[in-house]
C-alpha cells in the first residue's frame, strides 16, 4: 500500500468535526490500492496460518515494497512485535525482499 489512510472515513451526523473510521482488512485494501501485492500477502497468510496472520496484520496503517525492502507501518507496538516475532521469514520469502522494516508506536 503506497499512501493515504488504511481506513474508511464516515462523517458523524450533526457534527462535521467528528468522524468514525472503520478499518478495512489489509487484503481488502491491497486489492484496491496495490493488487500486485495481493498474491504475496496471501502467501504470507498461508505460511503463518490464519490466527497468526489475523493477530499480526489487523492494525496495518501502511504497506510498501520498494526494490529489496518492505516497509510495514502499524498502529501499535503489539502488532509490530507480532510481525517481527512471527512473520519476517514468510514476508521475505513471499515478497522476495532482503529487508523487512516494521515501524509503529
Amino acid at each position: 500500500y503506497g499512501g493515504g489512510s488504511m481506513s474508511n472515513t464516515k462523517e458523524s451526523k450533526g457534527n462535521t468535526n467528528l468522524r468514525a473510521e472503520t478499518r478495512k482488512s489489509l487484503e481488502e485494501l491491497l486489492a484496491v490500492e496495490r493488487p500486485e501485492l495481493l498474491p504475496a500477502i496471501r502467501e504470507v497468510k498461508a505460511k503463518v496460518g490464519e490466527a497468526v496472520y489475523a493477530r499480526s496484520f489487523s492494525r496495518v496503517d501502511n504497506f510498501n515494497r520498494r526494490g529489496e525492502d518492505l516497509l510495514i507501518v502499524v498502529a501499535d507496538a503489539l502488532s509490530r512485535s507480532f510481525i517481527e516475532r512471527d512473520c519476517i521469514p514468510a514476508l521475505k520469502e513471499a515478497f522476495g525482499v532482503k529487508r523487512v522494516r516494521v515501524v509503529g508506536c
